[in-house]
């Protein structure tokens, strides 16, 4: 179903942009972020689970590192960036 014409005016006051990153000056989308804090999560989450004892818990490994960094990835942004 198509938005009707009356109603297209209020749907574009809501939005505001592409959530931004200001790094020392420079403007990064914020999914490029969230991507980073998943990949540092994942290390960490690896690091300390083989120190742990707990490696087994992430087998296989190319299944359950990239469900951790995706699922990670996710809790960043919706902890960073979702709708209030």
């Amino acid at each position: 179903m198509l938005i009707g014409a009356t109603k297209m005016p209020f749907l574009l006051a809501l939005f505001k942009g592409d959530p931004l990153v200001d790094v020392a000056g420079a403007y990064f989308p914020a999914w490029l972020a969230c991507m980073a804090v998943g990949a540092a999560g994942t290390w960490i989450a690896r690091a300390v689970a083989d120190r742990v004892g707990l490696g087994a818990v992430l087998r296989p490994a190319p299944l359950m590192l990239p469900a951790l960094f995706v699922g990670l990835t996710c809790a960043a942004w919706l902890a960073g960036f979702s709708a209030r």
